[in-house]
């Protein structure tokens, strides 16, 4: 009986454990590497990443957002509100993270 006791007592454990497990465990880092391993290898940033720089290097507001294609590279486009009330943009490579140099 105190066999089946411990087995049991185990097995509650361990089913105990799982959510704390899961918990930690980041299932859509995995899915981007597995899912397209193109993808992770050229990773770059995301534009959140490219919108918490921004945020990072001033106090100033972010009005917009969002990823486009120039020249057939994906740029990160921020716009801006300075605190002396003017508009700034800023563009960021989104596979180096870099800021984009525009082509002439």
């Amino acid at each position: 009986m105190s066999d089946r006791r411990l087995i049991i007592c185990g097995w509650i454990v361990l089913l105990a454990a799982c959510p704390l497990v899961a918990a930690a465990f980041d299932y859509r880092d995995l899915t981007n590497q597995f899912a397209h391993p193109s993808h992770s290898e050229k990773r770059g940033i995301s534009l959140d990443e490219a919108v918490s720089r921004a945020r990072r290097q001033s106090d100033d507001k972010i009005l917009s957002a969002e990823t486009v294609r120039v020249d057939g590279r994906r740029v990160h486009r921020i716009k801006i509100l300075t605190s002396d009330g003017r508009v700034k943009h800023t563009q960021i490579d989104a596979d180096t993270g870099r800021p984009a140099t525009r082509r002439r």
